[in-house]
């Protein structure tokens, strides 16, 4: 065990250090300018009277190492690891507590994958309904929407049906029952929208619709 945490710290250590953050008992060596160029957060925290101005070492509490890490791949020089499916959760927390532009990028990604061809999970795209809810990312909010009002609701909610067999995966219908009630009504209106779009364009489908004069 003591070899593996070595080995762990090691593949933590970032050039160019005067600075030590210390999180799960793993120490990950940075550069405080190059920390204070991408978060105001850590620039403030440098500039200020407060003890972290001066201290060798910087514990960061209820994080994961390799959360912060990857974080820290993102825009530290001669990285700069794209962000992608595997990271952006990761990412996208730590980001938005320093108040990193990463938070963007994050949402730039997330925007990209609610195209239809990229094939998205509706499992992930909860995920990424979650948290651009509590993060307040609100154009992501619009592009999954737009993506929710094209999906069968029984997917969203966790009901699929495979070969005819009908399931219910609970993971998804919790998932789903967390969600905002302000984006479900975005995306039952957009749904509406849809439809009443489809019966414009095919009346003879209208099925049981009343017609009545408007005064």
């Amino acid at each position: 065990m003591e070899k593996e945490k070595a080995k762990l710290t090691e593949n933590l250590a970032f050039p160019e250090t005067d600075l030590t953050l210390v999180v799960e008992g793993q120490k990950i060596h940075v550069n405080k300018s190059v920390l204070s160029e991408h978060s105001p957060v850590f620039d403030t925290m440098f500039k200020s009277q407060f003890k972290e101005s001066t201290a060798k070492e910087i514990p960061l509490e209820d994080k994961k190492a390799e959360d912060v890490v990857e974080f820290l791949s993102c825009f530290y020089p001669k990285m700069k690891h794209p962000v992608t499916a595997e990271n952006v959760l990761q990412v996208l927390p730590i980001a938005h507590e320093y108040q990193s532009p990463l938070v963007t990028d994050c949402e730039d990604f997330m925007i990209a994958m609610c195209k239809p061809d990229k094939r998205l999970t509706v499992n992930t795209l909860l995920d990424y309904i979650l948290v651009g809810e509590k993060y307040g990312l609100t154009r992501f909010i619009e592009a999954a929407v737009e993506l929710c009002a094209r999906i069968d609701f029984d997917l969203l909610n966790g009901k699929k049906f495979h070969h005819y067999l009908g399931t219910q995966d609970k993971n998804i219908s919790l998932k789903f029952s967390k969600i905002g009630i302000n984006t479900k009504y975005a995306i039952s209106k957009k749904r509406l929208e849809r439809i009443e779009k489809y019966y414009r364009k095919n009346p003879d489908k209208s099925g049981n619709d009343v017609a009545i004069p408007l005064s």
